[in-house]
């Protein structure tokens, strides 16, 4: 029989071995700019560190997988390439045979979200959140390379921070309020707005709840049956976007235009941001953004980031009833290991894309992590673009890039 004593003094004379495997390789000779990491990088060699972020503020300083501090020269592969691949299997048919990251437009560093493409038009319209701007943008796909120019509606629509196609018509979640804007005087309110690509013609189709402003509608998607489902934060009015302060709780609604009903089916989400439905429709997906607190308000707007709050994408069961989808069974998705996930995208076998700030993650239905797009700027919202809808454009701060993958997305516009 072996004493404790006994057994705790042969302690000293065990040995164990944990010697590691390198954390990433490259995935083939052919694709050099792809790393492959091994198992996750599950189990890194001691001592290692990431910082969750170089200041602790402003998307610039945004924590990423590849500044993590360690001691393994396989890391630089992670480092160095525009795709990471996490599950061999399946992010490598993903990828395709020779995918590419290019950066098509160097911008101003103003935000550009709800990116719409359009193809009757063959064009992408996306916006520029900033209270100071009032004109769109439109890229024309039809020229080689692809060219800018101002989109403006009539009337004009400003604070515009989601949008969708359907139909012929694009749908824009806007968070702007009555406003000023570079000597144009703009009266709107927040809500959910449509607009004819071709004649520009705008207009609301909601803009208040039983009499009560909405707080900043963010992003929103459309179901086979017409209905439109939005996220509303209270974003507008911490980023100078609107002189309302929020008089609702950040939650996420259903509105159904042929009756004009406007329903909340979500209330719990912290921060609910991005929005986004399966290609079945039987599960959405809604992320939350509690990790950014804005300074409330202030002339020089900005914000905090914390990576211990929280910023799960969570998936909920969609139930058909006379008056729409309600949703069961919330769960958490995936949590995003940088920024968090503002704008979600769905490609057509049903993988969820998320813009996540430092990266773009392109992750199952069950929440595994394939592949991490990471782009040398900040990215806040993905669109698929071109006749098949083969072109990923990614939409941020500074600058505008495309990806080609072997991924398409969604055909009638809810991609």
């Amino acid at each position: 029989m072996v004493t404790k004593s006994a057994f705790v003094s042969l302690l000293p004379f065990w040995t164990f071995d944990f010697t590691l495997a390198q954390l990433a390789s490259r995935c083939a000779p052919a694709l050099t700019n792809v790393a492959c990491v091994d198992k996750f990088a599950a189990v890194m060699p001691l001592p290692f560190s990431r910082p969750a972020s170089p200041s602790g503020e402003g998307l610039s300083d945004l924590d990423r997988f590849h500044i993590t501090s360690v001691d393994d020269p396989s890391f630089t592969l992670v480092r160095d390439a525009p795709f990471v691949v996490f599950n061999q299997k399946l992010g490598l048919d993903i990828l395709g045979s020779a995918p590419t990251l290019e950066d098509v437009f160097t911008t101003d560093p103003v935000v550009h979200e709800a990116p719409i493409y359009v193809p009757e038009l063959n064009v992408i319209i996306v916006s520029q959140f900033n209270p100071n701007i009032l004109d769109q943008v439109l890229i024309n796909l039809n020229n080689s390379p692809p060219t800018m120019e101002p989109f403006r509606p009539n009337p004009p629509i400003f604070g515009v921070n989601g949008g969708r196609f359907l139909n012929g018509t694009m749908y824009w979640a806007v968070a702007g309020g009555d406003a000023v804007v570079n000597g144009t005087p703009i009266v709107q309110a927040p809500g959910i707005y449509a607009i004819d690509p071709i004649t520009r013609v705008s207009k609301p189709i909601l803009n208040n709840y039983f009499g009560q402003r909405f707080n900043s509608p963010d992003d929103l998607v459309i179901d086979s049956a017409g209905d439109i489902f939005f996220t509303d934060p209270q974003y507008a009015f911490q980023m100078n976007l609107s002189q309302f302060a929020p008089v609702l709780n950040q939650q996420t609604y259903r509105f159904r235009p042929s009756t004009g009903e406007v329903t909340l089916i979500e209330g719990e989400i912290g921060i609910p941001n991005g929005i986004a439905l399966s290609p079945d429709e039987k599960t959405m997906y809604i992320s939350d953004t509690s990790s950014t607190d804005f300074v409330n308000h202030s002339p020089d707007v900005g914000f905090s980031y914390k990576s211990n709050a929280p910023k799960a994408v969570y998936a909920f069961d969609t139930v058909e009833s006379p008056a729409g989808k309600y949703l069961l069974n919330k769960r958490p998705l995936w949590f995003p290991s940088e920024f968090g996930a503002d704008g979600l995208h769905v490609s057509e076998d049903g993988n969820i894309l998320g813009a996540t700030g430092a990266s773009v993650d392109i992750v199952t239905p069950a929440g595994e992590l394939l592949v991490k797009i990471q782009a040398n700027f900040t990215v806040i919202n993905v669109q698929f673009a071109g006749p098949n809808l083969d072109e990923l454009w990614l939409f941020g701060i500074g600058r505008i890039s495309r990806a080609k993958l072997n991924l398409k997305g969604l055909k009638g516009g809810r991609s």
